[in-house]
This record gives structure tokens, sequence and C-alpha cells, in this order.
């Protein structure tokens, strides 16, 4: 991470209202002073608007920013706090800003994709939306300190984002507070390496956490760079610390959090920290294991875990692009360009490739079709390659074309379900419907049903694999293109997969597909070849409730 993200929450967290519709109020301003900005134009020109409200609390107020153009698809609501000190002001101001300047960025190439893509095909498509939103709260606050959270999400048509970022203020100075200063020394890394190490050797040792001792160690080493997420709760006198995903654990894992009794280092806290905290009044309430709270606050204890744009949606009550699988049953058909009933046959192929005897690697690509698949498809077709695309069924629905020409070109689909939800907080019917509704799109396309799944996220249990029952295909190396945008780092990172490797890749990226050439050529320099999943595993047969990362058996000279 580039900065410093803490986040503390007590059971007084309240959520700060976005009071938009308000009048707005200037501190200072006259009765009734207006702060607002409206620009209502066509649907075709940005409407912005903008207003400073009050809040809950004592000199903090809610600076509002609204864009909407290109008739809603393009979308940004931000929220941030407005204090007594220029310092804080200047400060969130600034975060806030580079957000709304990735929104516009963001904006305009999406737009500008949508609108290339409505030219070429004379049809609308749903997926292609930049919807960004800010909110923040204030979990914490007395007259020394203050604890921002800036609570964000992000949603782009295929996929979604969300995220916490935290900010703590000196309210008497104005200066910005990083994790360190919170202790009393550095002697909290040491403790806090020890006691996590610990934990995690304890879930790897039952087998619930996918790693390994020299795994952990590395993660866990006293270094402030392993130690940059955490969360005091007062409200269950826990504190959390958050690796990230491949930090200490497989990348199946995700984010591990590891939960322990604030009492191991609240003597390693600054006085005013604890404080603030409420550890002392704690430990002079007998037995009481908390603070006293304002009764009308005492449930907003929370912590903010988000699994996609999704969960987001539902704890700061945002609304989703994301319709529900049941609403998208009957209309799915009716929306499906269809290309003649059947099976259709296939007018390239890797059979004559065998990776028991030849070094393979198998690309594959996630979260499509997309307005870029096209042209990756010609890259690929330009260059005699296959590949495997795990395609979403709300694109399919959308860009029914593309899916038939990937299979035509000798390319492998998989199910990667119908709108992106996390698998594991589903119950097995709602699991089922959402690969049977991409299934059946697919079936009607290319005649076959999907032979294997992806989940979204990586995330699945035993009970994903159970309600699939499909073959699992995981990946061995993952370029982290959804993150860095840059087609030399994504590059970079994928002209080093080993013989064997499945590479994950997402061609919804331009700067992926960008990638594309370059990845070709080097690991063919390297005398790999690209094949389907399938194709690298034969003569292997893939079953049911089993999950497959890499090719397990290497040609010999390898």
């Amino acid at each position: 991470m580039e900065r410093i993200r803490l986040r503390v929450a007590l059971a007084a967290i309240v959520i700060v209202s976005i009071l938009t519709a308000c009048v707005p109020i200037e501190p200072g301003a006259g009765n009734g002073e207006a702060a607002t900005r409206s620009q209502t134009s066509s649907s075709s020109e940005p409407s912005i608007s903008s207003s400073l409200d009050t809040s809950k609390y004592e000199n903090v107020w809610v600076k509002a920013i609204e864009e909407v153009e290109n008739d809603g698809r393009s979308l940004l609501r931000v929220a941030y706090p407005f204090t007594e000190h220029e310092e804080i002001n200047a400060r969130m101001e600034a975060v806030t800003q580079v957000f709304i300047d990735e929104y516009r960025r963001t904006a305009a190439e999406i737009e500008a994709s949508y609108q290339e893509y409505k030219a070429e095909t004379g049809r609308e498509a749903a997926t292609f939306v930049t919807h960004f939103r800010q909110h923040f709260d204030v979990s914490a606050a007395d007259e020394s300190l203050i604890f921002f959270d800036l609570v964000r999400s992000i949603n782009t048509g295929g996929t979604g984002n969300a995220y916490v970022v935290g900010y703590i203020f000196d309210r008497r100075s104005g200066a910005e507070l990083a994790l360190p200063d919170l202790f009393v020394d550095e002697s909290y890394l040491e403790r806090l390496s020890v006691l996590t190490r610990e934990a995690l050797a304890q879930r790897v040792s039952k087998e619930e956490l996918a790693s390994d001792l020299d795994w952990v160690e590395d993660g866990t080493a006293p270094t402030a760079a392993n130690f940059d997420n955490i969360l005091l709760r007062t409200d269950d006198g826990t504190f959390l610390v958050r690796f990230d995903k491949y930090q200490v654990a497989a990348g199946v894992e995700g984010d591990v959090e590891v939960a322990l009794p604030l009492v191991d280092i609240a003597d390693l806290l600054k006085p005013e920290v604890r404080e603030l905290l409420g550890i002392e009044r704690e430990a002079e309430q007998s037995g009481t294991g908390g603070i006293e709270t304002d009764a009308g606050y005492a449930e907003a204890g929370m912590v903010f875990a988000f699994d996609g744009a999704r969960n987001l949606a539902n704890l700061a009550g945002l609304s989703t692009a994301f319709p529900t699988a049941h609403s998208l049953a009957g209309p799915g058909v009716g929306l499906l360009q269809m290309f003649g009933a059947g099976r259709q046959d296939s007018l390239l192929s890797d059979e004559s490739v065998n990776c028991q005897e030849v070094a393979c690697v198998a690309l594959t690509f996630d979260d499509g079709p997309s307005f870029y698949t096209d042209g990756l498809l010609d890259i690929l077709r330009e260059h005699d390659v296959r590949a495997t695309f795990f395609v979403l069924g709300t694109q399919v629905r959308i860009q029914s074309e593309t899916v038939a020409r990937m299979f035509r070109e000798g390319h492998q689909i998989g199910n990667h379900t119908w709108d992106h939800p996390n698998l594991t907080n589903m119950p097995d019917e709602q699991i089922q419907e959402q690969l049977r509704l991409t299934d059946d799109l697919i079936v009607q396309l290319i005649g076959e049903p999907t032979p294997f799944l992806r989940p979204p996220y990586g995330a699945y249990n035993d009970r994903v694999l159970a309600a699939s029952g499909l073959p699992i295909i995981f990946w061995s190396v993952d370029p982290l293109d959804w993150r860095d945008r840059d087609a030399a780092i994504v590059a970079a990172r994928i002209m080093e997969a080993p013989v064997g490797a499945i590479i994950l890749a997402h061609d919804i990226h331009k700067s992926t597909v960008d990638a594309v050439p370059a990845i070709i050529d080097a690991l063919r320099g390297r005398g790999i070849a690209f094949v389907t999943v399938s194709k690298l595993f034969e003569p292997e047969e893939l079953h049911a409730q089993n999950v497959y990362k890499r090719q397990p058996d290497l040609p010999a000279e390898q």
C-alpha cells in the first residue's frame, strides 16, 4: 500500500449523513446562505452540484460533490470532511481530488469506448458505466485527535471494487498522523510480529489457512510495511491486523485478518490514544468489557470488511448497478443475438500440441467479454495463440457475437458466474443459478456448456465446490493487472511465468490487451507454447470438485 491505512471503529461510530438535499450552511454564514452550485443541462452535458452541510459532530461539516453525465452512465458522488483546521481541510480536499480526477479520466475513456462500440454495433450496452462514490465516517474523536475513514466504491461495469482509507489528525495543530504515531516506540512492530505469527501458524497447522510457515514468517516480519493496516476495536475489546492478498497466504485466502485482544498491545499505545479508545475507562468498569456510549449509537460499532461492490452497497446504503440473478432469468435469452442453433465447429485448434512433450502455459482472461475483447481476439489470431476466457453471463448477453467468435477461433470458454458475486456468501441454489444462467446462453451460442468454473475473487469453499458440480480452475501467475494499469508492468510480470502455469489476466483492461503481443513474443522466445486449460492438463481429465492451479506433470526436459 502506498500510504498508511488505519481504521479505528468505536461503539459510538456514527455514519455521517450526506444531506445534499438540505439547504447548505457555510460555517459562519448568514442563515440560508447557499453554497450550492448547480448546472442543469441536457443529458449530454454534465450536471454538477456541490454543497457544504452540517453534520452530527461539532466543528465537522460535510462537503459533498455530485457529477452526472452521459445519461447517467458516468456518476460521481463524493463527500469529505470540512473542519476548523485549514491543514485538515487541504489534505482531505487533496485526496478527494485525486479520486475525482481518476473518475474523470476513467469516465472519459469508458464513454469513448461506449460511443465507438455503439457506432460499430448500432446497439446500446449497459456495461459501459463509471460510478465512483465516496463518503466518510468519523470513527473516533476528542479534543486532541480525530479519525476519518473515507469509504469508496468503484463500479466500471464488469466488476466492482471497494475499500476504506483511514486518516488521523491532531486537532490541535491540524497535522496528519501515521500509524507509528499512535505508539510509544517501534517496539509495537515486534509485538505484532510475535502475536500474528503465532496465530497464523496455528491456523496453518490446522489446515485452516492455505500457507506455510516460511510464508507466514516473511509476511509477519517486524516492519512497518507488513503492519500498515490495523483496526483497533473497543466494541469487542480486540484489534484486527489485516494482511494483503499473498502477504501471508495463497491468493485464494484473499486479505487475511487476525483478531487479537486489545490488551495485548494497550501498554504500547500512547496515553492519549488509550484515553480516546476508552481503555482506561474500560479497566475501571469491572466486567463491562466496553466503554459507555450514547445509547442511540451503541448499535453502530461496525467493522468494514468488503467483498466487492455488492457488499459495499449493502453496508453503505448505496445503490448498485448489479441486478439480481432472478430478474435476469427471463430477459437474458430475449436479448441474446443468436447465430443459429446447435454447436459451431471451431476453425482453429491446438490439437497438435502435446504438453507432455512441449513446454506450455495456459493464458486465461476473466470478466469479459468487454469492448477490448475483439481487439484481443485479433491479436491472438494474428499470433496463432489459443486462450481460455472465463466469461460473465451479463457480458455474454450483450456481446454474444464475441463469444461465438471465441469458440470459432479455437479458444475455450469457462464460467465466471452471471454477475460476479462472492459465491461463498450464497446459498447452494443461488450458486447453481449463477452458473446455469450463464451456461444457458453459452449453450445457445456454441452448443455445449462450460466445462469448468473460475469463481469470482478466487473465493470458494467446500460448499461452492459441491454446489457447482464443476472443476475449479485457479491460477499460478497473477500479474495484478487490475491494480497496475500499465502494459509494460503487466507484460514484465507475465513474461516470467514458469512452464505449466495458468496465467490470470483480464480482458476488461486496455492495458492488459496492449501487453499481450509482448507476452507472446517473450514466452515463445523461451520455447513455450500457448494452449487452452484443457489441453494443458491432457491426458488427465478434469474432475468436478477438484481445484487446478498449474500443470501437474511437466515435460521431462524441463
